[in-house]
């Protein structure tokens, strides 16, 4: 098996002799990789259409799972993987959970007082 280290060195070569020859520069420059919220917001777009067709209050519920991604999206960008569903699923799951742990503790100050 190939050394991914050997590889990257020959790729990198190759690049910077096939830039040399047309006097540009020899450092590949800009992002190579898209960011998680950049990726995240793709997947987002693609469910314009499932959005449109939710009833209002449906929608509301939906916009909120949707900013709770976007509201930890630094720490949605901290997890190694290529599909951005899995930290959008973490997201979400936090602010329910944040959600219910806030109605827990209504309710049992209700009972206390």
């Amino acid at each position: 098996m190939i050394d991914s280290l050997l590889l990257a060195k020959v790729y990198l070569s190759a690049y910077k002799k096939k830039v040399s020859q047309f006097g540009l520069p020899t450092k590949p420059m800009g992002r190579t990789v898209a960011t998680w919220r950049m990726r995240g917001e793709e997947r987002i777009e693609g469910w314009k259409q499932f959005h449109r067709t939710l009833r209002q209050q449906e929608r509301s519920a939906y916009e909120s799972m949707i900013n709770a991604a976007r509201n930890r999206a630094a720490a949605c960008g901290m997890i190694p993987t290529v599909d951005p569903m899995e930290p959008i699923f973490l997201a979400m799951l936090v602010e329910a959970y944040e959600r219910i742990s806030k109605i827990e503790d209504e309710i049992e100050r209700m009972r206390d007082g």
